[in-house]
């Protein structure tokens, strides 16, 4: 053997002792960090239009930090890793991966709930260093690696305004956004994608489905661009080329405050009536409260229903206001009884410096002036924005077009209240929805959901990998209860599901994310991807 078949052998073996050594590492379960690793430029490779992109491959310490998701049920083993910095670097990735016969899949924040970036023996594209933010003319122009704390606190310090989008800090803006971007000003606002003016991307439908240099699409620039465009606003992410950039429009400017309140009610003081009492008044009132010129559309709520063991656990509620602060306590009377106010715990949970929070029932309940905290909005926006822990979960979704039916409030009760599931993981998020995102039409973006009035996530977490059955088999069972085998197949009263809270167990993922709008994106898909460079278990088909 040769020196140089020595050092392939060596590196191979490195990079099988390093996979066996993650591999181990996951298995206790660790809490690891959800953030991936931010590559640092050095002196020699500044963030040029037109650097060189870098290749971490297994034997790079590098190499584990970057596998990793907030979701630590996936990991992949892909030959190496392409760090980019530019548009540029991420066109010479895209090549390099086709050239090799390797498929392409995409890292931004590591936030997708489910397998997709996963990329045994493939390339993974890292856009995570491209996080620029600035303005271009009439054009607020985003690098899709960026965060959405990042781009929330540039957008707010230096040009005055908002992105109607999520609440985390840590979710990557490129998956967000083109899966259409849902957040506490998205009632007041509109979704993400609404304000969506133009894209950036690589995309590959040229010299046989190599990949093309990066290009720029404009709304009115033409028939083709705007296919482009509407696509990506909620067609959902690794579908039709690698975004780059993103260009918004028109986006509104800062509320100078947002008002704040937090109400949990004890599990073991609601009987069954008190419990449905409680979600019809919910889903009443957004019924009733909605639609583009309702007078509550700048509050947001949401209600997390926790899995109770024995008894224990608390219904919380969250409340946001950017604009009259009373529309809390209006939806705080409207919503809950007098007796269920008066035992619960009302007032925002501090944190420590991590964004852990540490107590239930501090600061107080301020009077006056009413069950709310006005704050300044940059602040306020941080309130729920805490780093998720790395967990081990499991997502799914359901937009709802009217308040519960009685049948499902009693699957909800049985099963969260008196189901035998042992873990406080498992949970219901129930946000509300509508307001000025139901101004548009289900067709005039890719998101057709467009008449719903509740948002629901189902959430339950773990870290032992030999639960994972468990776990997801709860997840499923409740899901099944609730829905059928069709899941939440719009029907008057549900509206399907929210491509961005994926979920691989539905079968019927075309109609429940898209409806009718999925024959046009595959017309897009077959445009720009006519070879299917990128695709996952959910990608758009040919």
């Amino acid at each position: 053997m040769d020196n140089k078949e020595k050092n392939l052998v060596s590196q191979s073996t490195e990079q099988t002792s390093r996979r066996s050594f993650l591999k181990k590492s996951l298995a206790v379960g660790g809490a690891v960090g959800a953030a991936p690793l931010a590559l640092q430029s050095s002196a020699a490779h500044a963030r040029g239009e037109y650097g060189q992109y870098h290749k971490v491959f297994g034997n790079d310490p590098r190499y584990i930090s970057m596998l990793l998701g907030s979701n630590m049920r996936f990991l992949s083993q892909p030959t190496y890793i392409g760090a980019c910095s530019s548009a540029h670097e991420v066109y010479m990735a895209a090549r390099d991966a086709i050239t090799q016969g390797k498929r392409i899949t995409v890292r931004a924040g590591g936030h997708c709930y489910e397998g997709f970036v996963d990329n045994d023996n493939g390339v993974v594209i890292d856009i995570s260093n491209m996080d620029r933010i600035y303005k271009d003319g009439d054009y607020y122009v985003v690098e899709a690696g960026a965060n959405l704390g990042h781009t929330y606190k540039t957008l707010f310090k230096e040009f005055g305004k908002i992105i109607p989008a999520g609440s985390c800090f840590g979710v990557g803006i490129g998956g967000h956004v083109c899966g259409g971007g849902f957040g506490v000003h998205s009632r007041q606002f509109g979704l993400s994608s609404d304000y969506l003016a133009g894209v950036e991307l690589v995309a590959f439908n040229e010299w046989g489905g190599q990949a093309t240099y990066p290009r720029k699409y404009f709304k009115g620039q033409s028939a083709q661009a705007d296919e482009i465009v509407w696509a990506h606003q909620g067609g959902g992410g690794g579908n039709f080329g690698i975004v780059t950039k993103y260009f918004f429009k028109d986006l509104p400017d800062v509320p100078a405050f947002i008002h704040a309140q937090e109400i949990s009610i004890p599990w073991a003081s609601l009987d069954y009536a008190q419990f449905a009492a409680l979600l019809k008044n919910y889903g009443e009132f957004w019924t009733k409260n909605n639609g583009p010129e309702s007078r509550f559309n700048a509050l947001h709520s949401s209600m997390s229903v926790p899995n109770s063991v024995g008894g224990s656990g608390d219904i919380r509620m969250q409340l946001f206001s950017s604009g009259n602060p009373g529309l809390i306590d209006e939806f705080l009377d409207a919503v809950f009884s007098a007796s269920q106010l008066a035992q619960a715990k009302i007032g925002l949970r501090t944190t420590d410096h991590m964004g852990l929070q540490s107590q239930e029932d501090a600061p107080p309940r301020p009077t006056p002036p009413g069950s709310y905290f006005s704050l300044p909005w940059w602040y306020g926006t941080q309130y729920a924005a805490g780093p998720l822990i790395g967990a081990r979960g499991k997502n799914k979704s359901a937009y709802m077009n009217k308040p519960f039916p009685e049948s499902q409030i009693r699957t909800l009760w049985n099963e969260l209240r008196n189901g035998d599931y042992l873990s406080p993981g498992g949970l219901v998020q129930i946000s509300s929805y509508g307001g000025q995102i139901n101004a548009l039409s289900s067709s005039d973006t890719a998101v057709s959901h467009r008449s719903s009035v509740m948002k629901l996530q189902y959430q339950t977490y773990w870290f032992e990998p030999a639960q994972d059955p468990y776990h997801i088999g709860w997840m499923n069972g409740l899901y099944l209860k609730m829905y059928g085998e069709t899941g939440p197949a719009p029907d008057g009263t549900m509206d399907g599901c929210y491509v961005n809270y994926a979920d691989t167990d539905i079968s019927n993922w075309q109609y429940l994310y898209y409806k009718d709008n999925y024959p046009r994106l595959q017309q897009v898909k077959r445009l720009l991807d006519p070879k299917n460079r990128l695709n996952h278990a959910q990608s758009i088909e040919l």
